[in-house]
């Protein structure tokens, strides 16, 4: 289905922009260009992605935009420490309460584990499988909105051959060749811009927050193996404190900080 609507999305701006193609040029806006580019990229992104990972890029644009892991960071130290510290302490009652008021899925899930005294492999598996499903909009937003700062510059050079073979068709009409030549052209400038000032950087954004709130991750995940396997709690305020990472990795690393 995704296939025949981006189809639909890419004939249907070819056919709206060449309604336009002839006009007169008039400066650096042409509706010839701003339709070819305004439409195709999107519906290629369409053609190319089901409908599930369009979402999740959108939710990833979303989480992008509204969330910074690294600030969120100095929030999680402290409720690691004040969990674990909990847990250490047998008060069971304050750390259910912590863990009733903390909305990290992460954290939740795995604290929950610690207090219902599951394995530690069980409790490193969950958050691999968990710290994974995190991060899945973040992938798929730095995937689609990659793949827009690739389409966006083709469709420009497309673009620009079509008005230059159209220009080339009308050679006898010297008076529109110059101008002719400047709308081709704007077709590549449109597709550098869209590619260089909007997609990549919202997938370079996009990217940079995956990589903080892996790190976020693997943080909460080693603490919480730390807890469950019983080390002491100064342990755990070293590893907060340091924010280093070891085996437990919850995007799915083994060992070291997560990129």
């Amino acid at each position: 289905m995704h296939v025949i609507l981006g189809a639909l999305i890419v004939v249907g701006t070819f056919l709206m922009a060449f309604q336009y193609i002839a006009q007169d040029f008039s400066g650096f806006f042409h509706e010839y260009a701003a339709i070819l580019l305004a439409g195709v990229p999107i519906g290629l992104a369409v053609l190319t992605y089901r409908f599930t990972t369009l979402w999740r890029a959108v939710k990833g644009l979303w989480l992008g935009l509204t969330q910074n892991p690294r600030t969120e960071r100095d929030r999680l130290v402290e409720r690691l420490v004040a969990f674990g510290r909990a847990v250490r302490s047998e008060r069971p009652g304050q750390a259910a309460a912590i863990l009733d008021g903390e909305k990290d899925r992460l954290f939740r899930h795995l604290g929950r584990q610690i207090l219902e005294q599951c394995d530690p492999q069980e409790l490193e598996l969950d958050a691999l499988v968990v710290g994974r499903r995190e991060l899945y909009d973040y992938r798929a937003g730095e995937k689609v909105f990659g793949s827009l700062g690739d389409f966006a510059p083709a469709m420009g050079m497309i673009g620009t051959v079509i008005g230059l073979i159209k220009l080339l068709a009308n050679m006898r009409d010297f008076e529109n060749l110059g101008p002719g030549m400047a709308i081709a052209l704007l077709t590549t400038l449109y597709g550098l811009l869209l590619a260089h000032l909007l997609y990549l950087p919202i997938a370079r954004l996009i990217s940079d927050r995956r990589a903080q709130r892996a790190e976020n991750l693997n943080l909460i995940a080693d603490t919480m193996l730390k807890i469950a396997r019983h080390r002491p709690l100064h342990e755990i305020q070293q590893l907060v404190s340091n924010g280093s990472v070891g085996s437990g990795g919850a995007d799915g690393t083994s060992g070291g900080r997560a990129t």
